[in-house]
């Protein structure tokens, strides 16, 4: 008797707790369980429950839209009724169920299920492709996959996972991004895409690319050397860039016009041009081209004058703090001549080109005698001919004599005593300049002094130059003067 009670009462409370949402009758004494999110092509588990036991009640599952999907009816006691379902591409969608008692039905909860396709055939793309690109170019990656849903990505760089967006590289979705590229954004790259499901994620990796960064190329430096073949002579003219990835196409141009041009793997390339002695002037560039820069040399004016004229040795002593002579300076000074060779003679004998590469520069134009000793005393010449020319002759400069100079050694003290002394007696001076002239104030009058605290001033009347006029002035001016003088 009691358990029929509370059968009723059970039946009373799923009719009178019965509401309508999302399209459908739900009630909270019925909850349907089971995953919102599931793979393709794997069974998932519904199961529908309720308070107490329903021996004569029916299950059934639904979809939104009250579409039956199965139903089950009586079961033991505690074993709540299950689905088992194959998630399919239509499987996506809202599920509840349905429980009916004595002909009054109630429904439970809404499950939103989402169907999630299995991540495969990650593979990377770059923009530019193939990713080799200069200094200051952009690049852009894309992990793109065959198939997959609800997916996250995570980057390597060199096999180092990038942990977030930052300065070197822009992270969005399946995008990495570099604005400005480095040397440091050079080397592999690479992806891995997974299923973000929380619970079994599925992952597929990229292959892997490289990344070559390649440096900008400086401006180039066109310069150039004689050489004779045979009976003629020919300019080696090199261009040369300092800095820069290869390959690198360098021109060179005479007078504007392009004549020749190479391809290199490397940031120096020559030219050769056929040269004659006493050649005019001719002006010579080169510019260095790649696929984003072009780059011009220096103008450099080609001509082949051979040695002539006089050469005249100079020479200076160099001295330190104290006024000692601690070096000396001997420069080979040339008139004319593109491409001299310069040879010294000590004592006349020629002085070995090891020695001169070692204490001299400007290919011996000068030549430094650091040890003024008796060794190094003695006369110095140079010699210049043509370095294009082994039969030229040799044109020889003034000869000069290097020997002892003894200075007198002036120390600080003395300069500072000097330097003291002619200050006190510029001063003494000027003071007694300006005492004699506040005090000793003249005037000159036809050639006698007269002080001038006794002078006055003369004024003459204004009366015809006549005879006995000019008689009367000479009169009072010579009184004046005996007054004056007394």
């Amino acid at each position: 008797m009691k358990e029929r009670e509370g059968l009723w009462l059970l039946i009373a409370i799923l009719l009178t707790g019965q509401v309508t949402v999302a399209g459908g009758p739900v009630s909270s004494l019925a909850v349907l369980k089971g995953p919102e999110l599931a793979y393709l092509n794997k069974r998932v588990k519904f199961s529908c429950e309720v308070l107490g036991s329903l021996p004569s009640a029916t299950y059934q599952f639904m979809k939104v839209k009250d579409i039956p999907i199965t139903t089950k009816k009586h079961l033991s006691a505690g074993q709540p009724p299950i689905l088992y379902l194959k998630v399919t591409n239509t499987s996506a969608g809202a599920y509840y169920c349905k429980v009916t008692v004595l002909g009054k039905s109630s429904t439970s909860n809404i499950l939103n299920l989402k169907v999630v396709i299995p991540v495969s055939g990650a593979s990377l793309l770059s923009v530019p492709s193939p990713p080799t690109v200069f200094e200051g170019s952009s690049l852009t990656l894309y992990c793109e996959v065959q198939k997959g849903s609800h997916l996250s990505y995570t980057w390597y760089h060199n096999r180092l996972e990038v942990k977030a967006s930052s300065h070197m590289h822009n992270l969005s979705g399946n995008l990495l991004k570099v604005d400005k590229l480095t040397k440091w954004h050079a080397g592999s790259y690479s992806c891995s895409a997974w299923n973000d499901i929380g619970v079994s994620p599925r992952f597929s990796s990229s292959n892997e690319i490289h990344v070559t960064v390649k440096v900008n190329i400086s401006a180039p430096k066109l310069s150039f050397t004689l050489y004779r073949e045979n009976a003629s002579y020919y300019a080696n003219l090199t261009c040369e860039s300092a800095q820069g990835s290869v390959p690198v196409t360098f021109l060179l141009f005479l007078e504007g016009q392009e004549i020749d041009r190479q391809v290199a793997n490397s940031l120096t390339v020559w030219f050769t041009l056929p040269m004659m002695v006493g050649m005019d002037m001719v002006s010579a560039q080169c510019r260095a081209e790649t696929s984003h820069q072009q780059l011009t040399s220096n103008l450099l004016n080609l001509e082949m004058a051979p040695v002539g004229g006089p050469v005249y040795l100079h020479t200076e002593y160099l001295y330190n703090t104290n006024w000692q002579v601690v070096a000396m300076r001997l420069q080979c000074d040339i008139n004319r001549g593109t491409f001299p060779s310069i040879s010294w003679l000590h004592n006349n004998s020629f002085l070995h080109q090891k020695d001169c590469s070692k204490i001299s520069n400007d290919k011996c134009h000068v030549l430094f005698l650091t040890d003024i000793t008796p060794v190094n005393f003695g006369y110095y010449q140079c010699l210049v001919k043509d370095s294009f020319n082994i039969n030229a002759s040799w044109v020889q400069s003034n000869i000069v004599l290097v020997e002892s100079i003894d200075l007198p050694t002036i120390t600080t003290e003395v300069i500072a005593v000097v330097f003291c002394c002619t200050l006190l007696i510029v001063m003494m001076g000027s003071l007694f300049c300006i005492f004699w002239m506040l005090n000793y104030p003249v005037l000159q009058t036809e050639g006698v002094t007269i002080p001038e605290q006794h002078s006055e001033v003369i004024t003459m009347p204004a009366l015809p130059l006549r005879a006995e006029n000019i008689v009367d002035i000479m009169a009072n001016e010579e009184m004046e003067l005996r007054f004056e003088l007394q």
